[in-house]
C-alpha cells in the first residue's frame, strides 16, 4: 500500500487545498490514498488536460454546480456529464475538478474512480465501486454491501459536519445502478458523472449536461493549439486557414476526431493539413483515416463508436443501422417508423433509447425531429451496407412512399385551387408549409438517392410536388436546380420524353432564379425540342414555348420573346384552350411590360383576366388582376389600379382563400390613399393573415410596411418591435441580402427612438454581414451608419474611428463623392469655400504624406488627416475627438505604432522643408474655382 502510494504522489499533479484524491482505476483495486490518520494531507488530481478548446461555456455551467450552496440556490448534488463516445466528458470533468479545487471548494479531498462503463473486459461493479470509495474515505470494510454504503455515508456526514466537503468524479458510468451507492447524502458534498448514456432512475436523478460537438471555431482552435503546442513554430496553422477549417468539419467538430487528426499532423510535420482533409473527404474510407496507432496502442473514432453500438439490445441495433439508410440531415418521428416499418410508439420509444444511449439527439427537444452525429452516420452507413440489399431497399421504399404521399398532400394545401376536398394528412396551409420548411433538405437528399438506387418514378413524383415551393426561395434555389437536374436524367434513362419535356422545363425555371440566364434558356430551348420531337403533343409545345419565352424575356432578349409566346398564343387558339390563351396572354404582357409598354401590356392583361373568368380559373383571374393594377400604377393610373386590386381582393374573398386576399391587400394599401392610423390597421391585418397562413416572406414585406407606418405616427418602440420580426424571419430563412436591409431599417429606427447603443449593436452585425460577403461599399454606408448612432450615443470617440474606416474604404474604391459627404458629416466643410478649400488640401496634403499600411494603419492615418482639416477649418473639438480616436487606435494595435509614429516624424520633417511650406501656403490662400 505505501509502495503504491508513493509512486502514485510521484506521478500525480498536485493542487492547492486541504484533503486528498483518490484514483482507482485498471481493475479497480489499485488505490492510491493518504492515510487516515492524515488530516491534511496533499490534494492529488489526475493530470489536467492540456487543451480545451470550445468548451468554456460548459465548463462554467458545471462549475456552477460544483460551487458551494448559496442562499436561494438549489442544491444539485448529483451533476451528470453525457455526450457521444469521444466527445470530451473526461476531459472537461477534470478541467473543472482542478478548478474548483483551486479555489477551496472542496477542502475534504477528492475522489475520481474509473468505472470502466465501455471496457472491453466489463464494467466495475456497484459493489466494487462503493468498496473503493469506503477505502478512499479510510473507512473498514464491512462484510455485507449494505454495510459498506453505510459506513461510506457516515464518513461522508462527518466530513461535512467538520465544514470539508468532497468532489466525488464517477468516470465512464454504465448504467444509473453502478451510481446510485455512491450519491452523498447531504449536499455540501459533490458527485460529478460522466457517461456516454443519459443515466436516470427512481434514486438517481442527477442535473443533466449535454455535450454536443465543438464549434466550427472551436473545433478550429483546438488542432491549431495542439500543432503550435508541439511545435510553436508550425506555419500549417497560420497558413492554412481554410484548409483547417475543411479538416475540423470532416471530423465532424468530434473531439477525439480532432485529435486524432492533430496527431497524425504532429507525427508528420511535412503532411500539409490539406492533405489530410482530401483524405477525410471520402466518406466511405473516413473513419479508416481517423485512427492512430502508437506502439501497439490504437486510438480510433471507430473503436469507440463500436463500444456503444455493441450495448444495444438487437432491435435498437438494427434501427441504428437503418436511420443510416435516410439521405438527409435529420429524421422525424414519422419518416422513421415509415422508415423501420413500426408503430409510430414504439419508433420513439426506440429513438429515445438511442439518444439515452448518446447515438442519436433529439434537436431541438420536444420537436419530433432527431439527428445522428456526422461520424456517427459514417459508422451506421458502414453497417448497413453489411445487410441484405433486398432489406434495405424495402425500408428505403417506404420511407419514399411515405415521404411521397406528405409531399403531395403538402402541395395541395399551398395551390389549393380546386373546390375538391383537401388531403387530411394536414389540417391546413400553415402546417403543410412547415413541414415542407423541417423536410426541405431531407427531400433533396432523397430524390438524389432516389436517383442513385433506380427509384425513378419516385424522383419524378417527389421533384413535380415540391419544385414550386423551392422556387419560392431564392436561398432554395439551387436545391430546385439538383433536384430538375436529376428528374431530367431520370426521365432521359427511362425514354419518357413526356416527363423529359416537363423536368427541363422545371429546370429553366430554377436555372432562371440562379440567375443562370443563358443556362435557362438553353434548357427552355431543349425542352422545346423535346416536345415538338413528340409531333403530337401541341399542350406539351405551348408550356415549352411559354417558359421559354420567359426564361428569354429574364434574359432580355425581349424580341425573341415575343415570338416565342406569338407561337405559344397561335398554337392555343388552333386548340381553343382559354385557360392556356389567358396564361400566354399574360406571359406577353409581362415581355411588354419590361419593354415599358404599358398600354399593350394593360390591354393584353385585361384580356387574360376574362379568359381566366371563362375557364373558371378564378386563382389565375386573381393574379392577373394583381399584375394589371402594377401596371396601370406604372402608367400613374392609381384609381384603375386600386380598382383593379380591390377585384382580386373580392375574388380571394368569395373563395375563401386568406393567402391570396393578404397578397392583394398588400398591394392595394401600398396605392391607396389612407392615413397613417388606417394603414397601420390595415398592415396588421395583413401581417396577422401572413402569420396564420405561414408565409414568412410576405409576412416580413407587410412588417416592414406596418413598422414605415408606425414610425410616422411617432410610435418607434412599436415600429422597432415590427422591424426585428421582419429582421428574424430573412435570417430564418437565410435572406441575407433583405436581412441586411432589415436592419438598417432598424438601426434607423431604434435612433429614431432614442435607443442609440442598441441601434450600434446592429449597424455593427450589419457591417460583419458585407464584410463577409465582399460588398465593401455597402459596408463603407453601413459604417457611416455605425457613426451616427455613435454620436448620438455621445462616443465620439468610436463614431470617428468608424468615419475614418468608411472614408478609408471609399477612397480604396475611388469614390469621390462619397468620401467628401462623410468628411462633412465629421465637420469638415466640403463645399467650394475659401475655408473648405484649406481644409481639404490640409487633409489631401497629411495623407499624401503618410503610407498607407494595412486597414488599421489607413484608419490612423486618415484619422490624423481629418484632425489636420477640422483644426484648420476651425473645428477644434472635431479634431480633439479625431486625434483621441487616432491614439486609441495607434495604441490598441502594437504592430502599428512604431511605424506609426516614424510616418508621423517624417511628417514632421516633411512640413518644415521650404517647398512643402509654401505650396501649403498657397493651397491655403488659393481662391476655389469658379
Amino acid at each position: 500500500m505505501t509502495g503504491r502510494r508513493t509512486a502514485a504522489r510521484a506521478q500525480a499533479a498536485a493542487a492547492s487545498g486541504h484533503g486528498h484524491v483518490i484514483q482507482i482505476s485498471g481493475s479497480g483495486n489499485q488505490v492510491c490514498a493518504s492515510g487516515a490518520a492524515d488530516r491534511s494531507p496533499v490534494l492529488h488530481l489526475p493530470a489536467e488536460p492540456t487543451r480545451l478548446a470550445g468548451r468554456e461555456k460548459e465548463a462554467e455551467a458545471v462549475l456552477a454546480l460544483l460551487a458551494p450552496v448559496s442562499r436561494g440556490r438549489p442544491d444539485a448534488v448529483v451533476s451528470l456529464l453525457s455526450g457521444l463516445p469521444g466527445i470530451g466528458k473526461t476531459a472537461l470533468a477534470l478541467h473543472v475538478a482542478h478548478r474548483a479545487v483551486a479555489r477551496g471548494w472542496f477542502p475534504g479531498g477528492a475522489v475520481f474512480l474509473h468505472l470502466r462503463g465501455y471496457d472491453p473486459a466489463g464494467p466495475v461493479g456497484a459493489d466494487e465501486a462503493v468498496g473503493a470509495l469506503a477505502r478512499a474515505l479510510g473507512v473498514d470494510d464491512a462484510r455485507t454491501p449494505d454495510e459498506q454504503t453505510g459506513l461510506c455515508q457516515a464518513a461522508l456526514n462527518r466530513l461535512a459536519d467538520e465544514d470539508r466537503a468532497v468532489l466525488l468524479i464517477a468516470d465512464d458510468a454504465a448504467d444509473a445502478a453502478q451510481i446510485e451507492r455512491l450519491v452523498p447524502a447531504r449536499s455540501a458534498h459533490r458527485l460529478l458523472v460522466t457517461s456516454r448514456h443519459l443515466l436516470a432512475s427512481p434514486a438517481f436523478q442527477p442535473r443533466l449536461i449535454g455535450l454536443d460537438e465543438l464549434t466550427p471555431q472551436g473545433a478550429a482552435d483546438l488542432i491549431a493549439e495542439a500543432l503550435r503546442h508541439a511545435r510553436p513554430d508550425d506555419p500549417r496553422p497560420q497558413r492554412e486557414a481554410d484548409a483547417l477549417a475543411g479538416l475540423a468539419g470532416h471530423c465532424g467538430h468530434h473531439p477525439l476526431a480532432l485529435r486524432i487528426a492533430a496527431c497524425l499532423l504532429i507525427t508528420d510535420a511535412g503532411r500539409p493539413i490539406a492533405t489530410l482533409a482530401t483524405d477525410l473527404a471520402d466518406a466511405r474510407t473516413r473513419l479508416d483515416v481517423l485512427c492512430f496507432e502508437d506502439g501497439g496502442h490504437t486510438t480510433a473514432v471507430q473503436a469507440a463508436f463500436r463500444l456503444s453500438y455493441q450495448r444495444l439490445p438487437s432491435p435498437h441495433r438494427r434501427l441504428f443501422r437503418q436511420l443510416a439508410l435516410s439521405p438527409g440531415p435529420d429524421i422525424d418521428t414519422d419518416a422513421a417508423a415509415a422508415l423501420v416499418g413500426r408503430s409510430r410508439a414504439w419508433t420513439r420509444d426506440s429513438l429515445a433509447a438511442l439518444a439515452r444511449a448518446g447515438l442519436l439527439a433529439e434537436q431541438p427537444v420536444r420537436s419530433g425531429r432527431w439527428r445522428m452525429h456526422d461520424l456517427l452516420r459514417v459508422y451506421a452507413a458502414a453497417l448497413v451496407e453489411k445487410d441484405s440489399a433486398k432489406w434495405r431497399d424495402a425500408a428505403f421504399t417506404r420511407l419514399l412512399a411515405h415521404c411521397g404521399k406528405l409531399a403531395r398532400a403538402a402541395d395541395a394545401h399551398r395551390h389549393n385551387h380546386d373546390d375538391g376536398p383537401l388531403p387530411g394528412e394536414f389540417p391546413d396551409r400553415a402546417h403543410a408549409v412547415r413541414w415542407l420548411e423541417a423536410e426541405r433538405a431531407n427531400l433533396v437528399a432523397l430524390i438524389a438517392r432516389a436517383a442513385a438506387t433506380g427509384h425513378v418514378r419516385a424522383v419524378l413524383d417527389l421533384e413535380e410536388h415540391i419544385r414550386l415551393f423551392l422556387l419560392e426561395r431564392s436561398s432554395y434555389a439551387i436545391d430546385a436546380v439538383t433536384a430538375a437536374r436529376l428528374a431530367v436524367g431520370c426521365a432521359r434513362a427511362i425514354g419518357h420524353t413526356c416527363c423529359e419535356a416537363n423536368a427541363l422545363g422545371h429546370l429553366s425555371q430554377a436555372l432562371g432564379n440562379c440567375g443562370r440566364l443563358p443556362e435557362a434558356v438553353e434548357a427552355a430551348t431543349r425542352s422545346l425540342d423535346v416536345a415538338r420531337a413528340r409531333g403530337d403533343d401541341r399542350e406539351r409545345q405551348i408550356a415549352a414555348l411559354h417558359i421559354l419565352g420567359t426564361s428569354l424575356r429574364r434574359a432580355e432578349r425581349f424580341e425573341e420573346a415575343v415570338k416565342a409566346h406569338a407561337e405559344s398564343l397561335a398554337l392555343c387558339e388552333e386548340l381553343g384552350d382559354q385557360g392556356w390563351i389567358g396564361k400566354t396572354l399574360v406571359g406577353l404582357a409581362d415581355t411588354l411590360r419590361d419593354r415599358h409598354e404599358y398600354e399593350e401590356a394593360a390591354g393584353l392583361l385585361t384580356q387574360a383576366v376574362r379568359h381566366f373568368a371563362e375557364s373558371g380559373d378564378w386563382h389565375a383571374e386573381g393574379l392577373t388582376l394583381i399584375g394589371l393594377g402594377d401596371t396601370l400604377f406604372a402608367m400613374k393610373r392609381s384609381d384603375d389600379a386600386v380598382e383593379a386590386y380591390r377585384r382580386a381582393l373580392a375574388v380571394y374573398q368569395e373563395r375563401g382563400d386568406e393567402h391570396h386576399q393578404a397578397i392583394a391587400m398588400q398591394h392595394l394599401w401600398a396605392v391607396s390613399d389612407l392615413s397613417p392610423q388606417e394603414a397601420v390597421d390595415n398592415y396588421e391585418k395583413v401581417v396577422a393573415i401572413c402569420h396564420r397562413v405561414f408565409d414568412r416572406r410576405l409576412e416580413a414585406l407587410a412588417l416592414k410596411a406596418l413598422a414605415d407606418r408606425l414610425q410616422r405616427l411617432g410610435r418607434y418602440d412599436e415600429a422597432v418591435t415590427a422591424h426585428r420580426r421582419a429582421a428574424a424571419i430573412h435570417e430564418e430563412r437565410d435572406e441575407e441580402s433583405l436581412l441586411t436591409g432589415a436592419l438598417r431599417d432598424l438601426g434607423s429606427a431604434l435612433c429614431a427612438a432614442g435607443r442609440p447603443t442598441e441601434a450600434a449593436e446592429v449597424h455593427e452585425r450589419e457591417i460583419a454581414l458585407f464584410r463577409t460577403r465582399g460588398d465593401r461599399h455597402m459596408e463603407a454606408e453601413a459604417l457611416e451608419r455605425l457613426a451616427t448612432a455613435l454620436r448620438r450615443g455621445r462616443r465620439r470617440s468610436q463614431a470617428a474611428e468608424a468615419s475614418a474606416a468608411a472614408i478609408g474604404l471609399y477612397r480604396e474604391l475611388d469614390d469621390t463623392w462619397c468620401e467628401r459627404r462623410a468628411l462633412g458629416d465629421l465637420g469638415l466643410p466640403v463645399r467650394d469655400t475659401r475655408r473648405a478649400d484649406r481644409a481639404m488640401a490640409a487633409y489631401h496634403w497629411v495623407l499624401s504624406c503618410l503610407p498607407e499600411n494595412d486597414s488599421r494603419g489607413r484608419e490612423s492615418v486618415i484619422l490624423l488627416a481629418v484632425a489636420t482639416a477640422q483644426r484648420r477649418a476651425g473645428r477644434f473639438t472635431d479634431a480633439f475627438w479625431s486625434l483621441t480616436s487616432m491614439v486609441g487606435t495607434v495604441w490598441r494595435d502594437d504592430r502599428i505604432a512604431e511605424p506609426f509614429a516614424e510616418a508621423v516624424h517624417l511628417l514632421v520633417k516633411t512640413s518644415l522643408r521650404p517647398r512643402p511650406v509654401l505650396t501649403a501656403l498657397r493651397n491655403r490662400y488659393r481662391r476655389p474655382a469658379a
